[in-house]
């Protein structure tokens, strides 16, 4: 935050950066399937949109496809993320 002649400034991030409501989930439903980025590329497919007490943002369930007993929970930003994930068609 910065003043410039008594008038006080504020980043525009906070704006463009806030966080998702209760009901916003970017689109992101179960049934929805992503391609890991990596060596060892995987699809995994959505579960469910969690969101846990205490955290600031959902997290997603996946599930690996082809394996049932394989599954991870990961943040709705990470999954958001195209260093780290890609929508499958």
């Amino acid at each position: 935050m910065a003043t410039l002649a008594g008038v006080q400034m504020v980043a525009m991030t906070i704006w463009w950066r806030r966080r998702p409501g209760a009901g916003e989930n970017y689109g992101i439903a179960a049934g929805q399937r992503f391609f890991a980025v990596g060596r060892r590329a995987a699809v995994w497919e959505v579960v469910n949109v969690v969101r846990y007490p205490g955290d600031l943002g959902p997290h997603v369930r996946l599930s690996r496809v082809g394996s049932r007993h394989e599954s991870k929970t990961v943040s709705l930003e990470v999954l958001r993320d195209r260093r780290f994930y890609h929508p499958a068609s």
